[in-house]
């Protein structure tokens, strides 16, 4: 891919190889992309990974333009032949908005940050240089449940890589969020967030899941809640997600079924899930830096 612009003072191939985990996140310029970034920035913050931001100039929309009989048609009604290069400056335009977006939220987080542009399909573009210490944002709005599936099933079982699967609607805005301090008595004291959970099945990987998902609530101030998974179907659990308000789902990969069970899962549970493709141990000490409140997004 063309690497355009990365973190101060850092190329992104040395960006590549430095220790420490990378929240990975595909870019654009809806109004869904801002807010699941704003979330992978608190991640990162909570967790102190560095933000990588991927912009992926669609090469299905630029094989079209290619077509001889491939027209578009404007706001105002023209219809004009589609060209191939005014597609791709409108793809560098957005890219570059892209760009600028990454690093307000990335500086309102206080994380690091690198950008990078690659050209082929969004999803499968975003999980092809995945590895064991990143962790993919992944949003299934607007692409098939079986696309998520595969994408999420190549990067938690092949790559081991973690993934954050984030929904339009699916309390995006207040996950890993630190409300506004609330005046009570002349006191300014901040109310907890919505609770991180964690879906134990009883297995060792489980066990290490929910001491992962413990220790991040407590890194953001935030509840924990373990949701037990024995005799109880993916369904049931969403479910319990949902009425308790939880605000973040850390699940074992290995443990949903087939392709399509997390994006179902992240839908019915009405919050981000957080795909743990590796046994991941407790986080140590407090963060280095504070998540910012749903308002920074």
């Amino acid at each position: 891919g063309l690497v355009m612009v990365a973190a101060p003072n850092k190329t992104d191939d040395a960006a590549r190889t430095d220790s420490g985990t990378r929240i990975v996140v595909g870019l654009d310029t809806s109004l869904i992309a801002r807010e699941a970034l704003s979330l992978a920035a608190r991640l990162a913050a909570s967790v102190d990974a560095r933000l990588k931001g991927v912009f992926v100039e669609d090469e299905n929309l630029l094989s079209l333009a290619d077509l001889p009989f491939a027209r578009e048609v404007s706001f105002s009604g023209e219809v004009r032949a589609l060209d191939p290069e005014r597609m791709l400056r409108a793809m560098r335009a957005q890219a570059e908005s892209a760009r600028r977006t990454l690093a307000r939220i990335a500086a309102e987080a206080h994380v690091d940050w690198s950008f990078d542009v690659r050209r082929g399909r969004p999803l499968p573009s975003l999980a092809a240089r995945a590895g064991r210490e990143d962790t993919l944002v992944i949003r299934s709005p607007g692409m098939g449940a079986r696309e998520v599936g595969r994408t999420v099933r190549a990067a938690t079982r092949e790559a081991r890589a973690d993934v954050l699967l984030v929904a339009r609607g699916a309390g995006l805005k207040t996950a890993l969020a630190v409300p506004a301090p609330a005046a009570q008595g002349g006191i300014y004291t901040s109310p907890p967030g919505r609770p991180v959970a964690s879906v134990d099945e009883g297995t060792s990987p489980g066990e290490a899941c929910s001491a992962f998902a413990e220790t991040l609530a407590a890194r953001i101030g935030a509840p924990f809640v373990r949701l037990a998974a024995k005799g109880r179907a993916p369904a049931d659990l969403a479910a319990a997600a949902r009425q308790g308000g939880v605000g973040i789902l850390v699940v074992n990969a290995d443990w949903l079924g087939d392709d399509d069970d997390a994006a179902r899962l992240s839908a019915a549970a009405g919050c981000p899930v957080l795909l743990l493709g590796k046994e991941r141990g407790p986080l140590e000490g407090p963060s280095t830096s504070a998540p910012k409140g749903a308002e920074g997004g």
